[in-house]
């Protein structure tokens, strides 16, 4: 019984709409009447600016990660016949992308996956990170970059998976979570094709140092 009252823990911790919430304690603003609308970090970074952005960038990793983190390290759960450590994380990140508080519409769970791999395997994690800093700094769009970041990621852990060590519900959730963010950026595809997709500003200052050093 407590496996599935812990996928039920898992993605009631997902649904938890942290961007909303710091927005309407903090600023009196509801997210979802700004910006692109949409309930995930980005979105909190352009409406709310850097200290929410970032509370709601750790707060999102963390909620997605942290079930999968202690079945992981704490020997009290080896008692009990629970599903994949990743399966709860794999539920956050739905909740996160659709929580049942906000009538299913939530984020588009970048930052929770990441949070999943981070405490899964950290190493895929940084591999994630880098690959998403370095895509956004060519093309300066954070979907490119989600997009970008997610599929390597996926592939990275396919080639572990065939050639170091065998773990096909690595393969399975890193591949359900992939194939979700891609779904939820369809949007964000579309205005790409259209030429009106936001730009971040990210690296403005760091290419006008460069500039300036030319």
């Amino acid at each position: 019984m407590i496996k599935y009252l812990l996928i039920i823990l898992a993605y009631l911790l997902g649904a938890i709409p942290f961007s909303y919430l710091l927005g309407k304690i903090f600023k009196g603003k509801d997210i979802r009447l700004y910006g692109s609308g949409n309930l995930g970090t980005t979105n909190a970074f352009r409406v709310f600016g850097k200290p929410i952005g970032f509370t709601v960038l750790f707060a999102d990793t963390l909620k997605s990660g942290v079930l999968v983190f202690i079945i992981l390290h704490t020997q009290w759960f080896d008692s009990f016949d629970l599903f994949h450590p990743l399966v709860y994380g794999f539920a956050s990140v739905l909740g996160h992308v659709f929580p049942v508080w906000l009538k299913f519409k939530g984020g588009k769970g970048v930052a929770t996956s990441f949070g999943l791999l981070l405490s899964y395997n950290p190493l895929v994690a940084l591999g994630m990170v880098i690959a998403f800093i370095i895509t956004e700094f060519l093309t300066r769009y954070v979907s490119v970059a989600s997009t970008v970041a997610s599929i390597l990621a996926f592939l990275t852990v396919i080639v572990l998976h065939l050639t170091v060590v065998s773990d096909l519900y690595f393969v399975i959730i890193t591949g359900l979570a992939t194939a979700l963010i891609i779904y939820r950026h369809q949007s964000n595809y579309k205005r790409l094709k259209m030429g009106t997709e936001n730009r971040v500003k990210l690296f403005d200052k760091f290419d006008q140092l460069f500039n300036k050093s030319k």
